[in-house]
């Protein structure tokens, strides 16, 4: 059973950040998609360096796009979108747009998106290109798009995202689960209500779901994660999951 509910963050949360001290990609195990794809070449490729050679394809009709879902929010300062290291790979890349936004523009009509700059028109295998965004909003999607006539191909060889997390100012709203729990948290801690464990899941930049039980042992009842549930859940009849919804 799943309903609709929200979590009362009872505290004033100020923004915070934390350093991307290794400087890897926080796009690095998200959840990536795209409007078609082609053939294996599925959107995670993109965020792989493993596959930049041949990197994700999408296609569609007059426009075709990739999209992470960063489970979190961030202030970037930089995305670097490389072509491939293939004959026709840097063709598909050309005239692509990078855009970021604080919701899924595809559900969330109230998105915010702040436009990042363009590709240009000639490409060379395995060039690279940097993008600063400068929102004054806190980012969780990244959406790659390519327009033109017909049938129109997008590939792309590898994305990386470079920044700082942010906490979200305001409310989040869940979408609740009863007898579900998460099997690979993030983090485990204590709570004495599922709000206060939502409270650290707001605090939490990488957080974006948790799970919270009213009989499980103190130290260990409220567990937060930023991988995808419920797929990242079993069922248990004392715990509750709560997933973000994406149109906040």
């Amino acid at each position: 059973m799943s309903t609709r509910g929200l979590v009362t963050l009872a505290v004033c949360l100020s923004a915070t950040r934390l350093q991307n001290t290794q400087g890897e990609s926080i796009a690095v195990g998200k959840l990536a998609k795209q409007l078609t794809t082609y053939s294996e070449y599925h959107a995670s490729l993109a965020i792989s360096d493993a596959y930049s050679v041949s990197g994700s394809l999408a296609y569609g009709a007059n426009s075709s796009w990739w999209e992470v879902d960063l489970r979190g929010y961030f202030d970037i300062s930089k995305i670097i979108l490389t072509a491939t290291d293939n004959s026709w790979g840097p063709l598909y890349m050309k005239n692509a747009y990078v855009e970021v936004m604080d919701k899924d523009v595809s559900l969330c009509s109230d998105a915010q998106v702040k436009w990042c700059g363009k590709v240009p028109n000639i490409v060379g295998n395995n060039e690279k290109f940097i993008f600063t965004c400068n929102a004054t909003f806190p980012i969780r999607f990244i959406r790659v798009t390519r327009r033109s006539t017909g049938t129109v191909y997008l590939n792309i060889g590898h994305i990386d995202v470079q920044g700082v997390g942010a906490t979200k100012p305001y409310r989040s709203y869940y979408t609740t689960t009863m007898r579900r729990k998460v099997t690979k948290p993030s983090l485990t801690t204590s709570a004495i209500t599922a709000g206060e464990c939502g409270i650290f899941c707001h605090r939490n930049h990488s957080c974006i779901d948790f799970s919270y039980s009213k009989t499980a042992p103190t130290q260990s009842n409220c567990l937060l994660t930023y991988e995808v549930v419920p797929q990242n859940s079993v069922a248990k009849n004392d715990w509750t999951t709560y997933t973000m919804d994406t149109c906040l």
